[in-house]
């Protein structure tokens, strides 16, 4: 196949083959492929110039989402596979494990820890939630058992953080009742809590 190329936004390259569009691929990679100076190349050296052109990019729409927030490798991974293919993908979450810029345990401990500090979750939300993640149960488990969790206490901050009248309405009592189920705990907990309160009330 004949070889051109022409220059694209940001950077990039567009290469064609036997005057038809070919792909698009970042200049980095271009230049340091072995067909750059070339103006003949084969299928094959074009697929690899592609791959490596993906692994590129997947790497970089990594380190843009890392740059936002944390993220577990399997979610970082199902983000990717929304562009790129399973390849490149594969290879730019081992780079970045490589580079330690991604850790489950890491981030499910420190995702577990914000859970309960800011949400009040009981233990078992928290599991859900982080292999809602991509944790794998385990360390999802290991990361919340790693925290100090007083359910009732939870429980507490949760019905305070609602700030309700001093005399609720059913439709106010409802929507607390949901939030606390939906943060973790069953109705045998929050009764227990509530009954609690009741009682130390003069």
């Amino acid at each position: 196949m004949e070889i051109s190329v022409t220059t694209a936004k940001s950077g990039r390259i567009n290469v064609h083959a036997d005057g038809e569009y070919y792909f698009t691929v970042p200049a980095l990679i271009w230049y340091a492929s072995p067909i750059s100076g070339k103006t003949q190349a084969d299928e094959e050296e074009l697929m690899e110039l592609k791959a490596a052109a993906d692994e590129h990019d997947a790497y970089e729409k990594a380190l843009r989402l890392l740059s936002i927030r944390a993220h577990a490798a399997k979610e970082l991974k199902t983000k990717l596979r929304q562009k790129y293919p399973e390849q490149a993908c594969e290879s730019a979450i081992n780079r970045l494990s490589e580079n330690g810029l991604i850790d489950d345990e890491k981030f499910a401990s420190a995702y577990a820890d914000e859970l309960l500090r800011r949400k009040n979750y009981s233990p078992e939300r928290i599991v859900n939630e982080l292999i809602y993640r991509g944790i794998d149960r385990e360390t999802a488990k290991n990361a919340a058992n790693s925290l100090d969790i007083d359910k009732k206490q939870g429980i507490i901050n949760i019905i305070n953080k609602a700030r309700l009248p001093e005399e609720p309405t059913k439709k106010d009592v409802d929507r607390l009742m949901r939030r606390l189920l939906s943060a973790g705990y069953t109705m045998r907990e929050i009764r227990e809590v509530i009954s609690i309160s009741q009682e130390e009330e003069p």
